[in-house]
């Protein structure tokens, strides 16, 4: 599952938007307090410019991943990726197969963190650090710019524990979608089918 965010984030939002606006704000008040009659009430004024460029400085914060980041703690952006990825685990129903088996490799873009989390099946018989590699070699070749093949090469490395660990049976059948599902704002789309 590819996010383009794991939360709204609203107080990197504002914090991002005083930052930018306050400094703006005080120059425009400063520069152009002379043009008024009312010379000496800068505060007025400023607090007039700090309002529209608050609301501009929302607007640009908003839009631009990189400026987002600036404003998001790291423990708190880990602990909503994580809050995030058992949430879609458990929305996919991922915990309801015959052999408690479902992975989800879960990758949120504004954070720039992946989380891949096992059914109990398979992490009883995968160790953690097993994970733990497989998520550092994909968030490397993410920012390597070739996230395409990291990913495919980590789908197929899993695919390979499973059938070593879950060896194919006469009754089995597709528990899970092979999706791999795009959710922007909200919206899931299906993007690529996984064979």
């Amino acid at each position: 599952m590819v996010v383009s965010a794991s939360h709204a984030y609203p107080e990197a939002e504002l914090t991002g938007a005083a930052v930018l606006a306050l400094p703006v704000a005080l120059a425009a008040s400063l520069v152009t307090s002379s043009f008024f009659w009312w010379q000496g009430e800068v505060l007025w004024l400023f607090l007039g410019y700090l309002s529209v460029f608050f609301l501009f400085g929302r607007l640009i914060v908003r839009s631009s991943p990189a400026l987002m980041r600036l404003f998001i703690r790291r423990q708190r952006a880990a602990a909503e990726v994580e809050r995030a990825a058992f949430s879609h685990f458990y929305a996919a129903g991922l915990q309801a197969t015959r052999d408690a088996n479902g992975v989800l490799i879960y990758i949120s873009v504004l954070e720039r963190r992946v989380w891949i989390l096992g059914d109990r099946g398979i992490n009883e018989k995968i160790p953690q650090q097993t994970w733990q590699e497989f998520v550092k070699r994909l968030t490397t070749g993410i920012s390597e710019k070739q996230q395409g093949a990291a990913l495919c090469a980590i789908i197929e490395e899993i695919g390979s524990l499973l059938r070593t660990h879950f060896p194919p049976k006469d009754d089995d059948r597709n528990e899970l979608s092979d999706l791999i599902i795009e959710a922007s704002n909200s919206k899931l789309r299906h993007t690529l089918k996984v064979t």
